[in-house]
């Protein structure tokens, strides 16, 4: 990933903030998405809506079930333009076909629900009454499956599976890196962007009602008792249709704004967890020291140069012309090797050889000094490190030093736990992790650094530092700590079983 490419500032945002740098981002690429976008996802809704043009209510339905797969079509364009790239409409409408055969088991889903429902839902009067169980169970099963289709903070999920590529223990690990900071703001998002496409729809119907010419009437179908009586025809066929485009443009809509700023969040979560911002004033701090070193090369090279012909202008003055005379062989080769200039003994080049060669000491000193001060940001092997890390006792208030922790700190805690003592108990296994993590030398913590300088320098290492662990531990501390929030068993019962301290390793 080339950080120096990003056309947006990079910065840790608050979380509203994040949601608004996506929401401007869409509007910056509106018109590419809207390109991709009616390619593809509002030609094959169109498609789905006439085949099921007999029963439009069900297209509706597959057109919802989808909708996780049409939003990777709005985030193509979105990631790519971040990082100035500029993706055509032709790519992105090649977005479509690959993530439907990527995610076949959804969409085998979709259709195989969609058939089912209509063909339980075709029939009225006693044929309806005879599958009545049959609708029951059909309906279970939706709702049962929505667990597997849906997720209240699926704008911060899409990112991670379709930009990322991960599945299984490696998806998990990392939402739950990111899952901490960013998904109550996910979830508020997504009840947002739901409550604007119901608006949109019916917004989009009530217009549609108000252009009916004079003598079209609806209402005698628009009753209650008409869809006790179960009649086939509840609703005119044409407002069926109406209803499924007016919704199929509400989706286009609300998704291009719901998942731009889902990407927002994203990159900020990421910003603040794996320190973007500190990268790229490290890199932009390397180029300008390699410029200015350039330019003290060359001004050293030219000053040198212009002392040297200084001096050989003077020397070649008709005052400095040197008359020689023979007197005796060797006297007068010793006269005559004293009277010739030597190279560098101009005055001005001398001057020039020592700044050039005092400023470039300078130079290396401070860019060694530069990166002894962050050994932490380089991720090399800690075995290859000749040095060690500085001893550190405490750790935002918490003393971390093996010597004051427990031989069996992890037993210890689930007695303070189970006893009620939640804080301590937590406490307890965040200062076994520190120090554990210290004294292995995986990570260099200063001891004015805060749990989140912590989990930021943790992270940064990677799985080797054990990070998703430490990250749902910090989470849970934190949460105990300062808000008094006791987590959940779920949550308590991976830290028992997840810990990746052996007491050994502390010794």
């Amino acid at each position: 990933m080339e950080l120096e490419k990003v056309t947006a500032e990079i910065r840790p945002r608050t979380q509203w903030e994040a949601i608004d740098l996506g929401l401007r981002l869409t509007g910056e690429h509106s018109i590419a998405l809207f390109k991709g976008w009616m390619a593809s996802v509002f030609l094959l809704g169109l498609l789905i809506l006439g085949i099921c043009h007999q029963s439009v209510g069900w297209g509706i339905f597959l057109i919802w079930w989808l909708k996780p797969i049409w939003e990777c079509v709005a985030l193509h364009p979105l990631s790519r333009s971040l990082f100035g790239e500029h993706s055509t409409w032709r790519e992105t409408m090649m977005v479509l076909p690959d993530e439907l055969l990527k995610n076949k088991g959804l969409v085998l889903m979709g259709v195989v629900l969609t058939a089912l429902g209509w063909f339980l839902h075709s029939d009225s009067g006693d044929a309806a009454n005879s599958k009545a169980g049959f609708v029951f169970l059909y309906w279970c099963v939706v709702f049962g499956l929505l667990f597997y289709r849906s997720s209240l903070s699926r704008s911060l999920v899409l990112p991670i599976r379709y930009l990322e590529d991960l599945g299984g223990a490696r998806y998990k690990a990392r939402y739950q890196t990111l899952f901490y900071r960013s998904v109550s703001s996910a979830i508020g998002l997504t009840c947002i962007c739901l409550l604007m496409e119901l608006l949109l729809c019916g917004s989009q119907v009530y217009f549609a009602l108000l252009m009916l010419p004079d003598g079209v009437e609806i209402s005698e179908s628009l009753t209650w008792d008409a869809f006790l009586e179960e009649e086939s025809k509840f609703l005119p066929n044409w407002i069926w249709v109406v209803l499924g485009v007016c919704y199929l443009n509400a989706v286009s809509v609300v998704a291009w704004f719901y998942t731009g700023a889902g990407f927002g969040l994203y990159v900020n979560t990421r910003t603040w967890v794996e320190g973007w911002d500190i990268e790229l004033k490290f890199k932009g701090l390397g180029q300008r020291l390699g410029l200015i070193f350039l330019g003290l090369l060359m001004l050293g090279s030219s000053a040198r140069l212009e002392a040297n012909q200084d001096a050989q202008r003077v020397l070649n003055q008709e005052d400095f012309r040197v008359d020689t005379r023979p007197v005796y062989e060797d006297k007068g080769r010793e006269e005559s090797s004293d009277s010739k200039p030597k190279a560098g003994d101009g005055v001005f080049a001398g001057i020039g050889q020592f700044l050039f060669w005092m400023i470039v000491i300078t130079v290396i000193v401070g860019l060694i000094w530069v990166v002894m001060r962050n050994l932490y940001m380089f991720r090399g092997s800690p075995e290859g490190s000749a040095g060690e890390l500085k001893k550190v006792t405490t750790v935002a208030g918490l003393n971390v030093e093996p010597e004051n922790l427990p031989s069996d700190l992890l037993s210890e805690a689930r007695k303070m736990w189970e006893s009620g003592q939640y804080q301590e108990a937590l406490g307890l296994l965040y200062r076994g992790a520190i120090s554990s993590l210290v004294t292995r030398q995986l990570v260099e913590i200063e001891e004015s650094d805060t749990e989140m300088d912590c989990l930021r320098r943790v992270v940064s290492r990677g799985e080797i530092a054990s990070a998703s662990y430490f990250s749902l531990l910090t989470n849970a501390w934190i949460s105990q700590a300062y808000a008094r929030r006791c987590p959940n068993e779920k949550i308590i019962n991976e830290l028992w079983k997840e810990w990746p301290f052996q007491e050994g390793e502390r010794q």
